[in-house]
């Protein structure tokens, strides 16, 4: 448990260190800008949600495939996809912050690139749920978590955050993409 700890108390304080660097760009932003910035703080919330909810602290010896630090096979991929979203979510957060301050296209298309490309794995996912999933014992999987005060409070944290990153990326990129549009079209 200490190992875990440490890890991500490491982990938020380089976080931090670097959002308190981004500060005054973060200031300087508009408003489209701003959102962008926070739809990466929200994923990677997200993330450090997966990274509590899946590390599963394991003594050795380790073997390849099936035990990690972090726990089994399922858990290591679990924890280290939550710091990569902890990770795109600050380079997003900077990307964003910084993109105002010549408020170019390119950053705008990088971000919503960079976006697209992190949301569509998932986007197939769901659609191949909903097309020839079935769906049933997944429902009822989450009914079952869902039905004890734990589980319900992780679905809905989950859910809070992942509306709230949707919500913030959707605006941002139509606030930031009408302002672009703006600038291009003046003289």
């Amino acid at each position: 448990m200490g190992l875990e700890v440490a890890t991500i108390g490491i982990t938020l304080l380089i976080f931090l260190a670097a959002l308190i660097r981004l500060r005054s760009s973060y200031q300087a932003s508009t408003v489209g800008w701003r959102l962008l910035a926070w739809s990466g703080i929200t994923l990677s919330l997200g993330g450090l949600g997966f990274i509590v909810r899946f590390w599963k602290p394991t003594e050795g010896p380790y073997l390849a495939n099936e035990i990690y630090p972090y726990g089994a096979h399922l858990n290591a991929w679990a924890v280290s996809f939550g710091f990569t979203w902890l990770a795109f979510g600050l380079l997003f957060f900077g990307l964003a912050t910084l993109g105002v301050r010549d408020a170019m296209l390119t950053v705008w298309v990088t971000l919503l690139a960079s976006w697209a490309l992190c949301w569509l794995p998932h986007g197939v996912i769901g659609v191949a749920y909903a097309w020839a999933g079935r769906n049933e014992p997944s429902i009822e999987t989450y009914r079952v978590w869902g039905s004890n005060l734990r589980g319900f409070l992780v679905l809905l944290e989950g859910s809070v955050i992942l509306v709230a990153h949707f919500s913030l990326s959707l605006l941002g990129f139509l606030l930031t993409g009408r302002e672009l549009l703006g600038r291009r079209s003046r003289p």
